[in-house]
């Protein structure tokens, strides 16, 4: 099985990646920013590109496919990054470097892949989601919006795919621990803390849930609410 992995040096992406690689028939095709370490392997290969340089992306995407023999059965869109604060203290620029690499880098992707996936009846398509698309949340306006969109774009085009036995669906793992909130601007005092489940048993869950027909699957309760009370806000 060939996998296409954004994001994949670190977090929940290079867990999924870790899980995966278990299976020795996979042959896995990485991007990520930082260059990964360790692999030195026929069935891997590592593409570091800034997926907010979408010019760059779409040269290397034909790199890529090539490398994969126009083969790609399993998409996982992890790659994000965010600017939390208010909205009028996040210039413009920000907002669009945010929308290229968590929304258009992962279309620009998909939309290469589809036509692949149609040829051979089959693929899945999977984008690591988050509660901040579903409920839009103090100071996160820049990283709801473009999760927003993704996880929409996802519920859009599974209906469409599904005759073409390619199934798209959003997973959204939950509260996580990772790097993710020190990785990324903060332009004020930030309380967070690194709280949620282990990355790990979170990537597990994610692996377990790739390959079902679901187009919405939730790792942890408390997201699943709030995707429940979105949907029937009368509950409130």
């Amino acid at each position: 099985m060939n996998i296409l992995i954004t994001g994949s040096s670190s977090g929940i992406g290079l867990e999924i990646f870790n899980e995966l690689k278990k299976d020795k028939k996979n042959n896995f095709f990485l991007i990520s920013r930082s260059k990964q370490k360790k692999i030195n392997k026929k069935n891997i290969k590592h593409y570091s590109i800034d997926l907010s340089n979408l010019n760059l992306l779409k040269t290397k995407l034909k790199r890529i496919l090539k490398d994969a023999n126009n083969t790609v059965d399993l998409i996982i869109c992890n790659a994000a990054q965010g600017v939390f604060g208010n909205l009028e203290n996040i210039i413009f620029n920000q907002y669009k470097k945010t929308m290229d690499i968590n929304f258009f880098s992962h279309l620009m992707i998909i939309k290469s892949v589809i036509p692949l996936m149609k040829k051979k009846n089959y693929g899945h398509i999977v984008n690591i989601s988050s509660g901040a698309g579903i409920v839009g949340l103090n100071k996160s306006s820049n990283y709801s919006a473009s999760k927003s969109a993704m996880q929409v774009l996802i519920e859009s085009i599974s209906t469409e795919l599904n005759k073409y036995n390619i199934h798209a669906k959003n997973i959204f793992p939950g509260p996580t621990k990772t790097n993710f909130f020190k990785q990324n601007i903060h332009l004020y005092k930030n309380s967070l803390i690194n709280r949620g489940e282990n990355v790990k048993k979170i990537s597990q869950l994610i692996v377990k849930n790739l390959f079902k027909k679901k187009i919405n699957i939730f790792c942890q309760k408390k997201t699943m609410a709030s995707f429940v009370l979105k949907m029937f806000p009368n509950l409130l």
